[in-house]
């Protein structure tokens, strides 16, 4: 009985952290996230979007994509779905980067999950760090 009266106490404490203040769960959801879309995107696209100089690059880098796709005006639903639909299916139609397609060709279709895409887009809108700093 005294078990658990002390049980009864300690479940409240290990549920808050030391200044009392509980993290939602969509923080760390959203944390996770952009954790997720960064590690996606270093693994995945880096490989193809660096920035180890012009003669090594293959395609632009990931900051100029974003700079494509994003503006004032772009909501974050927008600019995930046109990154998305973009992945899904590269055509020279739906291209926003034309200089890049005349440097680098369109980029060849890949099997993507979507999810991941979601991740890596939700990152890419999110994030304010300078992309250009992708020597992983």
């Amino acid at each position: 009985m005294i078990l658990l009266k002390h049980a009864f106490f300690a479940v409240p404490f290990l549920l808050f952290s030391c200044s009392g203040e509980v993290t939602p769960s969509s923080e760390v959801q959203e944390t996770s996230n952009a954790l997720n879309g960064k590690e996606l995107m270093e693994k995945n696209c880096y490989i193809c979007h660096n920035t180890q100089g012009t003669e090594n690059m293959l395609a632009p880098p990931m900051s100029r994509v974003r700079d494509h796709y994003l503006d004032d005006d772009t909501t974050k639903d927008e600019f995930v779905t046109a990154i998305v639909e973009w992945c899904k299916n590269p055509t020279e139609e739906a291209s926003l980067m034309p200089g890049a397609r005349r440097k680098f060709g369109l980029m060849p279709k890949q099997v993507f999950d979507s999810k991941e895409v979601e991740a890596i887009a939700n990152y890419l809108f999110d994030e304010d760090a300078d992309l250009a700093d992708c020597s992983h």
